[in-house]
């Protein structure tokens, strides 16, 4: 589990460091691991704040809005993991915050802030498996049902996702691949990687997906995406 501490004051944010590292060692004779990762500012969390299992804020030095400001900018970027505001100088709990966010008092007591990391591993074993795509200037985290396809474009991969958005990422179709392999609606194609429940028709030559996009079909692949359909088709008529 990776946890984030966010917090301005030192001497709390050391503390809250000493309370996680010995819930670290105590949690590791369990066999559960534990990272954490300490930020005095913003901008450092949010440069990548998708890697993180939960989060402890308390921004009260900065500004008043400041604990606000990252707490947004978090959803915004499609954070699903706990967010925990740790109130001492605003008791963040007399603001207007999402009914998901909750609170913990300074000083920080041992049983809550187990409780609270109780809390977010049972939410990570609930919150599904995300895939990382990396642009040069931004990284985003998606669901296998979020994409559609990926296809070759230039010397670059174009990732198609099923809103509309595209999403360019330098990388080639086999090495994508190999990192969403486990995720089994995926196939490969020569220049292309497809999500599997998003083909709409499968002629001798050519895959048909949902949104009209058709690609090339080697002869070597037809009898693996005719057999994937049907397992498909046959797993759906079970689940009837």
């Amino acid at each position: 589990m990776h946890v984030a501490i966010c917090d301005d004051n030192i001497a709390d944010r050391k503390q809250m460091e000493r309370l996680l590292n010995r819930e670290a060692d105590r949690r590791i004779k369990g066999g559960d691991t534990m990272y954490t990762d300490s930020y005095g500012n913003a901008e450092a969390l949010l440069h990548n704040p998708m890697q993180y299992d939960v989060f402890y804020i308390d921004m009260c030095k900065t500004a008043v809005s400041e604990t606000k400001r990252i707490v947004d900018a978090l959803l915004e970027k499609g954070v699903v993991a706990p967010i925990v505001l740790c109130c001492s100088g605003i008791d963040y709990r007399t603001q207007n915050y999402p009914e998901h966010i909750t609170f913990l008092d300074k000083p920080i007591k041992v049983a809550e802030l187990t409780e609270s990391l109780d809390h977010a591993k049972e939410a990570k074993a609930q919150t599904p498996n995300t895939i990382e795509i990396r642009e040069e200037k931004e990284t985003y985290y998606v669901t296998e049902p979020d994409i559609l396809y990926a296809s070759k474009k230039h010397n670059a991969i174009l990732v198609t996702l099923i809103d509309g958005r595209t999403l360019f990422t330098r990388n080639t179709i086999w090495n994508l691949y190999s990192q969403w392999e486990s995720h089994k609606m995926f196939l490969p194609l020569s220049n292309a990687v497809i999500n599997g429940r998003y083909i709409e028709s499968l002629s001798h030559f050519h895959v048909k997906m949902t949104d009209g996009k058709r690609f090339v079909l080697s002869r070597s692949m037809r009898p693996y995406v005719q057999a994937f359909l049907e397992q498909q088709s046959a797993n759906h008529s079970t689940v009837k």
